[in-house]
This record gives C-alpha cells, structure tokens and sequence, in this order.
C-alpha cells in the first residue's frame, strides 16, 4: 500500500509537468495572435477589440474541449474531487495559458473585477494540474463561465463596429443574457456547493470556485437589471405610442 502511493504521484507528475511547461509557451502564443491582430489585421481597431478577438477564440476552443469532457449534464456533478484525466489536463493547461496572458492584459489596462476573476481562475487551474485532481469539477466550472463568453465579446465587438442597433446585436444580447444566468446562477450553484464541501479538492480550488460564484453574482445582478431597464423601455415606449 505505501509503495502504490508514490508511484502513482511519480506516474502523475511525468504527464503534469510537462503539461505546466506549456502554459509558458501558450501564454506567449495567445500574447502574439494579440500582437498579430492589434498591429496587424485590426490595426484600425481598438485594442479591447483585439483581445476580444483572442477571448472568443479561447471561448470557443475552450467550449470545444471542455463539452468532450462532459457527454451530460448531469456529468458536471459528476467524480467531484475525482482524479484528472488526459483530456481535464489539456483542457486546464490551455486555459491555463490564456488566463494568464488575459491576467496581464486587464492588470495593465485597470480592468479590477477582470483580475480578481482571474486570479480566482488561475489558482484553481493551477492546483488542479499540479495535485492530479479537481480535474471534473474545474473542467465543470470552466465550460459554465466559458459557454457565454462568445456572446459577451461578440456584444462589445458589434458597439465598435457601430451596429449596436441592429438585430444580430438585440439577439446576441438576448442570447448572452440567457446562457449567463442559466449557467452561471442556475447550473453553477450546485457545482460550487459540491466543490466546496468536498474534502478532496485543495482550499485553493474551494476559494476559487465561490471567488468566481461571487463575481458571477454581481455580474448576474447588472444583467438583470439590464434586462428589467430594457423591458421598462419597451412596455414605455408602447404606452406612449398609444397615448
């Protein structure tokens, strides 16, 4: 029993090291597709437009992967605490690399709620490849931040582009509106709840997970009242109509 025990870390730690060797390089990667773009195809944009641009495509690449590792839903509450397959570790390395090429973008540009999000963010990733668990949960919990990303970036892309207005903007809105609550403050909770009373999972993983439930509140809170100014607006400007 005592031999098994080292072996198995030892057997671990020659997959995750590796594996947190990439995050240097992948963190330099997503630094020069921002470069790219800023000085490059989207030189005439902003550069909020350019690092939108490499979060959507994070966005989706990360939903790609973590949806491979969750055939369900119900997979999310599924081996909390559990050991972390080859696919949780490549999905949290790649993330992993860009949070913290995001981390420093927002620190440099003042951008706080975006920082303390992914301070949370990185510690959880961190500790999950380096223990070799927490691997379903922060796969999880990524896929449920992640999912209505796309929406978010695609939102503040369309306001540059001067089509605010327009159709494709109401509906993403409205799209993004959806995912972020029924991700983030419906299917969340119950993760975030599993992840914290688990006695497996690091104290790093457990602050990470209700860092990020409480960030996602306040968000959750200005999407509402979002939602209930936009429907005031509606409903007014059909009585004046009328009047």
């Amino acid at each position: 029993m005592v031999s098994k025990s080292p072996s198995l870390d030892l057997e671990y730690l020659r997959v995750a090291i590796p594996s947190l060797q990439k995050v240097v390089p992948q963190s330099v990667g997503w630094t020069l597709l921002y470069v790219f773009l800023r000085f490059g195809v989207l030189r005439r944009r902003t550069a909020d437009f350019s690092n939108r641009t490499v979060s959507f495509i994070h966005a989706v690449v990360a939903i790609y992967m973590c949806a491979r590792c969750l055939p369900t839903w119900g997979a999310l509450l599924e081996n909390v605490g559990g050991a972390n397959t080859m696919a949780h570790l490549e999905c949290m390395t790649l993330s992993l690399g860009y949070f913290v090429y995001d981390f420093f973008y927002c620190l440099l540009n003042n951008e706080v709620e975006n920082v303390v999000h992914h301070m949370f963010t990185v510690g959880g990733l961190a500790s999950g490849v380096i223990t070799g668990r927490s691997g379903p949960e922060l796969v999880g919990c990524l896929f449920l931040m992640e999912v209505s990303n796309p929406s978010l970036h695609l939102r503040s892309m369309l306001r540059e582009l001067n089509m605010k207005d327009s159709l494709l903007a109401t509906l993403n809105d409205l799209l993004f509106a959806l995912l972020f609550l029924l991700c983030r403050l419906i299917v969340g909770p119950p993760l975030v709840w599993r992840t914290v009373v688990n006695d497996s999972n690091t104290y790093i993983v457990k602050a990470g997970a209700l860092g990020i439930f409480v960030v996602s509140v306040m968000w959750g809170w200005r999407i509402i009242m979002m939602i209930v100014r936009t429907v005031k607006k509606l409903f007014g400007g059909a009585k004046a109509k009328k009047v």
